[in-house]
């Protein structure tokens, strides 16, 4: 619905789901290779990667969105004069 009003671009749709998708099969690969390898940081690092990106992004990703839902509903709430 953002995107068909001009509000939040494509691009922007596009990169959540890059972001999310990679830091998934990152945690995915980081899971399964636990057990699989001998050196268990690399997997530690990966899980860390995925648990620190995703917080980041939703910090960030939530004050873009509440900033956006804000000027779409400060033009349809009537100011009292």
């Amino acid at each position: 619905i953002l995107t068909s009003q001009g509000i939040i671009p494509k691009i922007v749709i596009l990169g959540t789901f890059v972001v999310s998708g990679t830091g998934l099969l990152g945690l995915i690969l980081g899971v399964l290779g636990y057990n699989e390898t001998e050196h268990k940081w690399k997997s530690i690092t990966a899980i860390v990667v995925y648990i620190v990106g995703t917080l980041l992004y939703f910090i960030f990703g939530y004050a873009v969105m509440v900033d956006a839902l804000m000027d779409i509903m400060s033009g349809l709430i009537p100011y009292p004069y």
